[in-house]
């Protein structure tokens, strides 16, 4: 008697190395980019609904940490307990603008490291194209930092910020922003998922790196502080956004244009070599 169930494909995942595998790797996400695709946009959904079904504020979440930061600057430097230098431009704007700047980059590398914690209990279970799980990073990505910057629409008029061309230029730096962040972000995902130590020591970077980048204070206009600031990569596509969209400091077109230029090809080979990497990382969180 026949047996009517399916017959199930069997993959086995083992570690290989040597060129080839960037090879076979490049060839497979081609092949599997219609598929990959899908599913990334049901994970996106899926992660997305899951996170703040059962939440009393929501979306809301996504638009307080920002806000709150901001308002705590302000309220600081209206106590006069801090002084922040802002050129022309009114404080409560120059520091919500920075601030909703850093937040996208800071999301964006914050998202891209939780991609294997969410997928963990299935990565060595279902055969599915693993860049989906970076596209669906992606994704959230944009989601959570797209949000906190609509906060910018009613507050630019509400301070006094009148329209000019150059705002159309803001999406640039803050995409560049986001790339970075995910590329960034993904680069340390192979070393995060093995080694928690890796995870603890981005979430102190990143807290140093709010003071070490101009998000609530003015870039210097020379000096050696205005050089060593701009040896950080964030600087030059934040600085720039910032004063595309409110006029403050100085902008750096260039910089920012060969900043996303770079992350985009770096956000591709960390893609390429996750793809790689993903059978010695299964093979290790199984053992």
């Amino acid at each position: 008697m026949n047996d009517p169930r399916p017959v199930l494909r069997e993959r086995v995942i083992t570690p290989h190395g040597g060129f080839d595998a960037f090879t076979d790797a490049i060839a497979a996400m081609i092949s599997d980019i219609p598929q990959s695709r899908a599913l990334a946009w049901r994970m996106f959904l899926r992660d997305t609904r899951a996170m703040y079904r059962q939440s009393l504020l929501g979306y809301f979440w996504i638009l307080l940490p920002p806000l709150a930061t901001a308002a705590i600057w302000i309220f600081l430097n209206n106590e006069q307990l801090v002084s922040i230098d802002t050129g022309n431009a009114p404080v409560p704007i120059f520091v919500l603008t920075g601030t909703v700047l850093w937040t996208a980059f800071n999301m964006s590398v914050v998202g891209m490291q939780a991609i294997m914690a969410e997928a963990r209990s299935v990565l060595s279970k279902v055969n599915f194209p693993h860049e989906a799980l970076v596209l669906s990073g992606i994704g959230k990505a944009l989601l959570n930092t797209m949000i906190p910057a609509l906060v910018l629409i009613p507050a630019l008029p509400a301070y006094g910020i009148a329209f000019s061309w150059s705002m159309l230029l803001f999406p640039l730096g803050f995409l560049t922003l986001v790339v970075f962040g995910c590329a960034l972000g993904l680069i340390l995902v192979p070393l995060s998922a093995l080694y928690m130590d890796i995870g603890r020591a981005v979430q102190l970077g990143l807290r140093f790196g709010f003071f070490a980048t101009p998000v609530i204070y003015a870039l210097p206009a020379s000096g050696s502080t205005h050089n060593l600031l701009l040896l950080n990569p964030i600087t030059a596509p934040l600085v720039s956004s910032r004063y595309w969209l409110i006029g403050s400091e100085s902008s750096f077109g260039l910089l920012t244009g060969i900043t996303l230029l770079l992350s985009f090809l770096s956000l591709v080979a960390a893609t390429v070599v996750f793809k790689v990497t993903m059978p010695h990382i299964i093979e290790r969180m199984n053992a």
